[in-house]
């Protein structure tokens, strides 16, 4: 730290170009430059962009505009084109609450995109902030993002496959995947990257199935996806409901969106940026032919200079949560309204959030895009991890200040898995990742008199009703499974229990030494660890058994397994209704891209529950089991897997699978699979249950 206090401020401003480094240099202000937006700040004025007539809130009601200094783009026509910007700029921190530092605030350097309305060209003004604008379209809608890498380049290019694979790479280089939506891999291709300086163009096809919901979009660059998305680069996308999807005082309640984020420069400083240098080292110096594909003369002097230009190095322990780039925002409540709340939660690592709002009435409306079976539910407080959306309806009825907050009323659970420890006994010693939750004020309502003139609220009760589920999401529980699976991350094998059976899962062996800093413990399904030119570790071993079960593998419980096909870690049918054992859910949060899963079967957990429900989708899960308090002794406990069922709906396409513990996906903790046959097929099980399109859609109340 001394030789950077020691520095010219100009050397000082080449730090607004980084993103690890925290700045606690008196004397230089970079949110002085760029724009602050701590918490003492007036709010940056919000870009308006006029919606199309037949989007416009049911209501002659004027609300009070939500705070947010990204834009909103909407569709019009059945088409969204924009451009956007993915860069980095400096940000202003001084919430005294969110971080441990020497001074009362400090200066960071956060990722974020800038985006505009365009027909492919740069946008005009390029003006790079927290977050990204939010995206608004309609089932049926073409949406198409021109992404532009504003990143500086790599002085030792870590791109190819010369020993970066399955560890911390590629900083600079992004691309784009829209997380939720019912679209083929091939649309937002997360195997394929965009170089600094370059563009690439992204079309994507909302389907005219897809279901109303709160979607978001993100970096998904495999060895930077904690890096750039976990460190700001996020943004909302928002699929509207058609008329009659959902009920009418519903539809056209007054939204709020919040993008919410814990951002933890220590992580990045300590783990993504010192493992990067040392990788970058030692790849970059192993042969002359490794030298010359990294690109540069020196490896020892110019890695040093990984993440954005700027060299790494350990800087104070700092932390801030914000919601749309701002520490504890205000927002205007009018008092006995009901509002939408659309929100997105992304830590840079794995710390969850609780959100809950005392004193006024809070319900559940969906959880990752999805409504739930009869929705509202009234709720305690969410469950919120990396990549979880939830929308939730907030209603004060007093004038005052309210507190949306995060609480910690999950316990820290033991005897989630059981570590070694360096010998050979399994029962020594238990493990568990699940970290206390944030705790403290996320946004401040200002609960306030309805604007003059206006009729003021009208809603009281909300009643209680049934979306007709899409087709790609239908109600399965009473299906009959035509194909099974399993996933279980992190080193781990199904379970067995000696004489027993499967009547509980329980953490049997190891296939190798546990190992926090290898490829070992970052691994899916007991992965063979190999290096493949789709930077994944190796491929799926289905569990052990005889080839029963119409020729597929079984285990020893005679549950049947297909094998996966040759260059896959797994595949499915199209068509089929896929049951999946989601082994150890309270350990790694998982994310299948493309086909959501609805919830068939929960283990037990005494909180949350109001929250957490069988019959429930979602499209990233890790659930809030809790232990017997024993950290000496993991014993078989009655919990331990979540079953899941799938639809895999008419798409042909690559599915990856993989940790949303980004530093754990970075790191090679991802499946690659596909679907197999013929594209556009449906299981007639679903057919007069759900629809396809943009009719049948209307919803029923309870």
């Amino acid at each position: 730290m001394s030789d950077a206090n020691d520095g010219t401020k100009k050397k000082n401003q080449n730090i607004l170009i980084g993103f690890i480094l925290i700045l606690a240099v008196a004397g230089i202000t970079v949110g002085a430059v760029l724009g602050t937006r701590g918490r003492n700040k007036d709010p940056d004025p919000v870009d308006e962009v006029t919606p199309d007539e037949d989007t416009a809130a049911a209501t002659s009601t004027s609300w009070p505009t939500p705070y947010d200094p990204q834009p909103t783009l909407s569709s019009s026509d059945g088409k969204l084109e924009i451009s956007l910007h993915l860069g980095v700029t400096g940000d202003n921190f001084n919430s005294t609450p969110n971080f441990v530092s020497e001074r009362g605030g400090f200066e960071g350097n956060v990722l974020g995109y800038s985006g505009c309305f365009s027909s492919g060209e740069r946008c005009e003004d390029v003006n790079i902030i927290m977050g990204g604008p939010t995206l608004r379209v309609k089932p049926g809608d073409d949406l198409i993002v021109h992404l532009y890498n504003d990143m500086p380049e790599e002085k030792c290019k870590t791109t190819e496959n010369i020993g970066f694979w399955n560890d911390f790479h590629q900083p600079m280089n992004t691309n784009l995947h829209v997380h939720g939506l019912l679209v083929t891999n091939a649309e937002n291709n997360i195997l394929q990257t965009i170089y600094p300086g370059t563009s690439q163009t992204y079309n994507i096809k909302i389907r005219e199935v897809q279901q109303g919901g709160t979607h978001w979009y993100h970096p998904h660059a495999e060895g930077a996806v904690g890096l750039q998305a976990g460190g700001g680069a996020i943004g909302l996308l928002i699929v509207e409901d058609l008329e009659g999807d959902i009920p009418t005082e519903i539809a056209s309640l007054p939204e709020i969106g919040m993008r919410i984020q814990h951002t933890e420069w220590k992580y990045q400083n300590e783990k993504y940026a010192v493992d990067y240098v040392k990788k970058c080292k030692v790849v970059c110096s192993s042969s002359e032919e490794a030298k010359a594909v990294c690109g540069c003369n020196d490896p020892e002097t110019e890695c040093i200079e990984p993440v954005f230009g700027v060299p790494a190095y350990k800087g104070n322990y700092s932390e801030s949560l914000t919601v749309n780039g701002a520490e504890n925002p205000a927002f205007d409540l009018v008092a006995g309204q009901w509002y939408h709340l659309r929100t997105v939660y992304v830590p840079t690592y794995k710390v969850p959030i609780e959100p809950t709002i005392e004193g006024c009435d809070f319900k559940l409306l969906s959880k990752d895009g999805r409504y739930i079976p009869v929705a509202p539910r009234d709720i305690q407080a969410g469950y919120m991890f990396s990549g979880s959306r939830a929308d939730f309806l907030v209603r004060c009825n007093a004038l005052g200040s309210y507190s949306f907050e995060s609480i910690d009323i999950v316990p820290r659970p033991h005897n989630w898995a059981v570590a070694k420890s360096g010998t050979d006994e399994i029962h020594n010693g238990a493990y568990g990742q699940k970290l206390n939750a944030w705790t403290g004020i996320m946004a401040t309502f200002n609960v306030i008199e309805p604007p003059a003139g206006s009729m003021g609220p009208e809603l009281d009760v909300i009643r209680p009703f049934r979306v007709a589920r899409p087709c790609y999401a239908p109600e399965m529980r009473n299906l009959t499974v035509g194909d099974g699976f399993f996933f279980l991350q992190g080193s781990l094998v199904p379970p067995y229990i000696e004489g027993e059976g499967e009547t509980h899962p329980v953490f049997r062996e190891y296939t190798s030494d546990w190992s926090f800093n290898g490829n070992d413990f970052y691994a899916i399904n007991d992965f063979e660890a190999e290096v493949n030119e789709t930077a994944f570790p190796g491929r799926l071993r289905p569990p052990k058994g005889s080839p029963v079960c119409d020729d597929k593998i079984t285990n020893e419980f005679g549950e049947c397994y297909g094998p996966p096909p040759p260059g896959q870690d797994f595949y499915f049918n199209i068509g089929d209704i896929v049951e999946i054992d989601y082994y150890a859910p309270q350990i790694h949060p998982l994310h299948p891209h493309v086909f959501g899963f609805q919830i068939t079967q929960l283990p037990k957990f005494s909180v949350m529950t109001d929250y957490f429900q069988v019959g429930d989708y979602h499209d990233t899960l890790i659930v809030p089991i809790e232990g017997d308090g024993d950290e000496t002794e993991a014993e078989a406990p009655e919990y331990g897997r979540v079953v899941f069922r799938q639809h895999i709906y008419k798409l042909s396409t690559d599915i990856v699978v993989h940790c949303h513990f980004y530093r754990h996906s970075d790191r090679g903790m991802v499946a690659l699979g596909t679907t197999n046959g013929t594209e556009g097929l449906s299981n007639s099980q679903v057919e007069g249950t759900c629809y396809h399109g943009l009719s049948g859609r209307e919803f029923e109340y309870e």
